[in-house]
């Protein structure tokens, strides 16, 4: 890319499914493609923190894949039964018709679940990765990084919206302008998914939970482009999404005349709705080998395709500088 470029690397969010996004950085670090800037969110959010904290794309790749493989083989996904009990009756007595409803809200009081913003899984071995990996000294200096996240409204109303009928939006916090004590706990903030994870509580006693929540009525949510346009003024964009399709339209008036590239899953990399929790060594070796083959592949055909359109471009104004000095009688034979 030309110099005068401004490369921004956007991750989008699907749990387990991030490690499609090791592949992704892997291919990056073989073409040799450093960014500017990076925007993530959910597990997108955890590979962005590492890749800010390490700030070159090679020693992130090599960092990234170190974390994958060990959470391949290890049980980051830790129930605790008594959140589980509470976040089970609170949704039950929610959607279950009357008079078991009753019943259910009274042992709701009774445990205090009613307005419950817990989770049933511990987000501890994440932190302590995030502790060892990427540590607050070295986001405070490393690459800008945004995060998407979205306000928390209590277990019910995260879940309304995380199902597609509520109205909330994702807002997005850039590390390097947050207080030290609250880096870690905005990238797990984005990260936690309603009845899953606890919403995580930052800034004068705001929680927040998965930026994801606030994709379905607009498609910044789950893949945070739009801050590296509006704050970065990123002049290139490259998308990693973790679906084959995603809330997020390269064709939006924000986008005009900036060049974006989409890493999209081949089909049938995931097939399951279970894929997002799916932290196992069979799953994440396919889908950190299928998220560099992919991206090889489409940024090869994309830089090509950038390449002869910049060509076109320098010819065709070449062409109207020409054109511009016959028409001003500037232009004289011989020279």
């Amino acid at each position: 890319m030309q110099k005068d470029t401004k490369l921004g690397i956007v991750l989008s969010g699907g749990g387990a499914k991030g490690a499609y996004e090791a592949g992704f950085l892997k291919a990056l670090a073989e073409l040799n493609i450093q960014p500017d800037v990076i925007a993530g969110t959910s597990i997108g959010a955890l590979n962005g923190a590492l890749y800010s904290a390490q700030r070159e794309t090679f020693k992130s790749a090599k960092t990234i894949e170190k974390l994958w493989s060990e959470l391949a083989n290890d049980n980051v996904l830790k129930v605790d039964s008594q959140k589980a009990m509470k976040n089970l009756i609170e949704v039950f007595s929610y959607f279950s018709p009357l008079p078991v409803s009753k019943l259910a809200k009274i042992v709701m009081v009774a445990t205090k679940a009613g307005k419950s913003e817990e989770g049933i899984l511990s987000q501890v071995p994440i932190v302590n990765r995030l502790q060892e990996y990427a540590p607050e000294d070295k986001l405070s200096t490393g690459l800008p990084f945004y995060v998407g996240l979205t306000p928390s409204k209590e277990n019910l109303q995260d879940v309304v919206n995380f199902l597609g009928f509520g109205k909330e939006e994702a807002i997005f916090k850039k590390i390097q302008e947050v207080p030290i004590a609250d880096m870690h706990k905005i990238i797990m903030a984005s990260a936690a998914l309603p009845i899953l994870f606890d919403a995580i509580e930052v800034e004068n006693g705001k929680t927040y939970r998965d930026g994801c929540l606030g994709s379905t009525d607009n498609e910044w949510g789950n893949t945070p482009a739009k801050p590296l346009i509006e704050k970065e003024k990123c002049t290139h964009i490259i998308v990693c999404h973790l679906n084959e399709g995603s809330f997020f339209n390269r064709h939006d008036s924000l986008f005009k005349d900036i060049p974006i590239i989409e890493i999209r899953p081949e089909k049938g990399t995931f097939t399951s709705a279970l894929d997002p929790v799916r932290f196992s060594v069979d799953k994440i070796g396919i889908w950190m080998k299928q998220g560099y083959e992919d991206s090889i592949r489409i940024l090869s055909d994309s830089f090509q395709a950038i390449q002869e359109v910049e060509v076109r471009k320098v010819t065709e104004k070449m062409a109207q500088d020409s054109l511009n000095r016959l028409n001003s009688r500037e232009f004289k034979l011989g020279k």
